[in-house]
Formats: C-alpha cells, structure tokens, sequence
C-alpha cells in the first residue's frame, strides 16, 4: 500500500538531532544558539510564540479578532485563553483565499487583529487583506504553519507577525521548534523576555521524539506501511487514530501547559542546520508531482487549484462520498485518508455556499515526490474512474 505521506527529514538530521542529544547530555561542547536572529524568535512552536505576543500585546477583554476559519483546535483555544473573541472567516475552496469584502464587512470596533492562516502549503494572496487591516489599525498575523517554502515565501513584509513551524509533519520538519518573525522591534523584546521566563525541555524529551521520528520514517517503507496497516486492522484499531498518536505534538487538554516552555539546544541546533541546508528543489517537485496528478482530473475534485502559489504541502480532493472514495483508494493499494489533519472549521454565521471550503467532504490523497511516475498516473485514472461510477 501507498503509505500517506513521508515526513520531511532525512535519517542523516535524525542521527545529526540524536548526537547533538548527547552531546549535550555529556556537556562535550559549550556551543549555545541564540533564540533572537535579527527580528525572528526561534520558539518550541507557533502556539508558543501565537501566546507569547498575545501575551505581550494584552488585548482587553472581548476583544475581538479575525481568523481563517480553519485552522488547528490549539490556535482557537490560544486566543480564547487571552478572552479574545475569534471572528470566523470562511476559505474560498479554489483559490484558498478570505474574501476582502468578507473582512471589510466584519471588522466592527472591537477589532483588533486578524489572524491570516495559509493552507495545505497554499500560499493566500494578502496584498488586498493587508491593506484592509492596515486601514482599521489593526494587528496582522500570517499563521505559515503549512506553507514554508523556502526561499519562495517569508511573509508579507507588511505583516506585523509570521509564525513558521517545523514540528514533526511540517515540511523541512526539526520535529519540533518554530521560527516567528515580529516587525516590531519593542514587542519582539517584550516576547524575547517573556520566552525567558519558560524552563527549557530536556534534550532527553528531544531525543524520544526524534527515536520515534524514525520510527515513522521506517513505517512509510511501502512494504513495512502495508504490513503494519494489516496489524491494526488485525487488532481491531483505528488506524488513522494510531497513526496520529506518533504525530500529534501536543497530546492532552491543557495546552498552555505544553507549550509555555522553551526548546532546548540540541532542537535549535537542528532546526537551524535544516534551515540553512533546505533544499528549494523540494517545492518545485511537490507542485510537478500536483500537476502530474491533478492534470487529467475533473475540476470539482480540485482543492487549492487556482491559488498562484501552491506547493502542494498536502493534496486534499473533494468529494461528495469522502468513505467510498477512501475504501475506494485503499482497496486499489492507496491509503487516503480523511483524518490526515487536525484542522476544523470554526462555525461561520452565515450559511456556507459552494464555493467554501468544507472539511467534512475532503480526502487527503497519498503522495510524496518520490512516488513513481506509474503511481501518480495510476491514482489519477483512479480518481477519474471513481468520477464517472454512479
């Protein structure tokens, strides 16, 4: 069976992650790496560094902030926790984009921010949003969590905040550890010294994590995939949930708890080896290995197809019967999945048209840029004859 997907780091980083763990264990090297680089914060996630500005920012309370309406449990949670009102915006399902008439019409005067969230490395154009928040004054936050890119995109300059994360599913992953960029040198300081404040995880917490980074990487061999997806369903478990137990960052429901702290040395020394040694090539086969999928496809399965800059971190299609098409895959030797995100949809006052992007009707396709040129064919004529079956 296609395995789902391939997490971004290779066995070299890993074994590199593990010796700087020990390294650090034994205290053979006096070598530190600065949280600060410039106007960037290396934090242990975008939740921690989303709860350290609006910490320092202390909106008060009933605040009210605009949001994408899809986004990760966590991040609502966040500003809830900062007694923020979040103002839900709904995603235009081919270009991924928030509508400008939509924010201009929901700003009111409570307004105080905007939490702008790319998805499935879909990369929004903001100019127009910018502009319209610019206007009213308020806070600008570009959520990047799935759209790093590289070189090819590091915000909008305009951008008051751009949180980038690597933690374990992202793309260029250091299975943890993110990369926030404030415009604002004064709040910078205010969340560097907050960021202070935290205890510092342990390299022996990072090396669990990085010995069952491997272990996932192990798994996504096709032939150990297909023997251990055989497995679960032998012991009558759900598969996507155990799947999800190696990959969720953050497990349990005090999430402030988990996040309020800060990486330690060896995660920053990771994380700043892969940022320094990304490969750009790595995008440009992800969108070819979109078109050599999509090509053929009807339009109604296309998510995200009409957005300029997509690169494809996930590839999600819709369909009206997302079950029949999942057993459908999988039957034909693909794992799709429709739980292969956390993501949820943030209830929008308004009744949702054709044209917003709906969770429940997605599934998220199994593909790497390694897969084979007959794989990709063969899914897409899969894809094209579950179409046209009645």
């Amino acid at each position: 069976m296609i395995p789902r997907g391939k997490i971004y780091i290779s066995y070299k980083h890993l074994c590199t992650g593990m010796y700087y763990c020990i390294a650090d264990r034994l205290k053979t090297t006096k070598q530190t790496v600065a949280n600060q680089n410039g106007d960037t914060l290396i934090c242990l996630s975008v939740r921690t560094g989303f709860d350290l500005v609006l910490s320092a920012l202390n909106f008060s309370a009933g605040s009210e902030m605009l949001v994408t309406a899809i986004n990760i449990p966590d991040m609502f949670k966040i500003i809830v926790g900062h007694n923020i009102i979040p103002i839900p915006l709904s995603v235009n399902k081919q270009t991924l984009n928030i509508s400008p008439a939509q924010l201009e019409a929901a700003i009111t005067p409570a307004t105080r921010a905007i939490l702008i969230t790319h998805l499935f490395g879909g990369i929004m154009d903001t100019d127009e949003l910018i502009t319209i928040a610019q206007k009213h004054n308020l806070m600008i936050f570009e959520d990047c969590a799935q759209a790093y890119a590289g070189n090819i995109y590091q915000g909008n300059p305009a951008s008051d905040v751009v949180m980038f994360s690597f933690g374990f599913i992202k793309t260029n992953t250091a299975i943890s550890g993110a990369v926030i960029k404030i415009k604002d040198p004064l709040l910078l300081a205010d969340v560097l010294a907050r960021n202070e404040q935290y205890s510092r995880l342990t390299s022996a917490a990072y090396i669990k994590k990085l010995y069952k980074a491997t272990l996932v990487k192990l798994l996504s061999n096709k032939t150990i995939y297909t023997g251990f997806y055989k497995l679960v369903k032998v012991a009558r478990k759900d598969f996507d949930e155990v799947l999800a137990s190696f990959t969720k960052g953050f497990p349990g429901d005090n999430i402030f708890e988990l996040i309020r702290h800060r990486p330690c040395l060896p995660n920053k020394k990771l994380l700043q080896k892969k940022l320094s040694n990304f490969n750009q090539q790595h995008i440009n086969s992800r969108v070819q290995l979109a078109n050599d999928v999509f090509e053929k496809i009807p339009d109604h399965y296309k998510i995200g197809h009409l957005n300029k800059m997509n690169t494809y971190w996930v590839m999600p299609v819709e369909t009206n019967d997302p079950a029949r098409l999942i057993n459908y895959l999988r039957n034909n030797g693909f794992d799709a999945s429709q739980k292969a995100s956390s993501l949820i949809t943030l209830k929008l006052p308004d009744a949702v048209n054709n044209e917003y992007l709906d969770l429940d009707k997605l599934v998220y396709l199994p593909v790497y840029p390694a897969m084979s040129r007959s794989n990709r064919s063969k899914l897409s004529q899969l894809l094209i004859d579950f179409s046209s079956v009645k």
